[in-house]
């Protein structure tokens, strides 16, 4: 994959955090929005792959995709914050009514926002 492609792959994420800022209110469903945050760290962690040059596995686990960017020598301190969401996307996915984690979801957004806005600066760059 090329910058190109990464560049939309942080769209796509943008996109995904965007439509999760909707679930704020407390009836919306937990695993519904963690499920767009999921989508939207899978995305960005796959959008920096491709800036390292390394090939992006299809896979949704942000485990896999965290260790493969520490492979390459990236600091994943601030990373593995994310792996909770990991929850959504094997859980939720298949269950009808998965236990609330009660997450901040203002918090996470924010957080998740800051990491495609310093993607999006590398790739610019």
């Amino acid at each position: 994959m090329s910058k190109p492609e990464a560049t939309t792959l942080l769209r796509i994420a943008r996109r995904d955090l965007v439509a999760a800022s909707f679930l704020h209110e407390p009836h919306a469903s937990e695993a519904s929005w963690g499920l767009l945050i999921h989508q939207a760290l899978e995305k960005v962690l796959k959008a920096w792959l491709v800036t390292l040059g390394v090939p992006v596995p299809p896979v949704y686990d942000l485990q896999i995709l965290i260790h493969l960017l520490y492979q390459h020598h990236v600091n994943i301190t601030e990373l593995s914050q994310f792996m909770v969401f990991n929850q959504f996307a094997a859980q939720c996915r298949h269950e009808s009514d998965p236990d609330p984690l009660y997450l901040n979801r203002h918090s996470w957004e924010m957080r998740a926002e800051e990491l495609v806005n310093h993607l999006s600066a590398m790739v610019k760059s």
